[in-house]
Parts: C-alpha cells; structure tokens; sequence
C-alpha cells in the first residue's frame, strides 16, 4: 500500500497552476523567467515528482509573498508526494 504525504502551500501563482499540472512545456504563454521560476520550484521542491490539488475556492487576489515570482494573484495547492 502507498501512502502519500501531503504538502500544502496556500501561494502558488495563479499563471503557474497550469504548468505545474501539464508541464512547462505545455504551457506555450510562460516566458524564459517565468519557465525557469516554475522549474526551479518544483527541482527544489518535489525531485522525484508530485500530484496536484488545487484548492479553487482558496484564492488570493493579491499576495505579496507568493511561493515564488513576483507579487500576483495565488491559490492553495496541496501537493502529495511519495512517503
């Protein structure tokens, strides 16, 4: 049996969801900066891969201190990991 550990983070980026659910390279409106940030979170973050849940009804307009980028608008996002 697997059991999955939960990770919640409530500042993910609202541009970033899409490529963290299909990968960066799905995401063909992503800049250079904006790929690499995305790229960055998740190689420091969850090495050896993740399943997403974003939490749509837990929404930001504006958060100063998002997970990481500029200041923007966010959700919560549990990620689950291998334990």
């Amino acid at each position: 049996m697997m059991i999955m550990k939960k990770i919640k983070y409530d500042n993910i980026p609202e541009w970033a969801i899409y490529a963290l659910e299909y990968g960066i390279s799905e995401d063909t409106s992503l800049d250079d900066e904006h790929r690499t940030l995305v790229s960055e979170f998740i190689k420091s973050n969850f090495p050896n891969g993740y399943i997403m849940e974003v939490m749509w009804n837990d929404h930001t307009e504006f958060d100063r201190y998002p997970a990481f980028g500029k200041p923007c608008g966010t959700y919560s996002v549990n990620f689950w990991i291998d334990n």
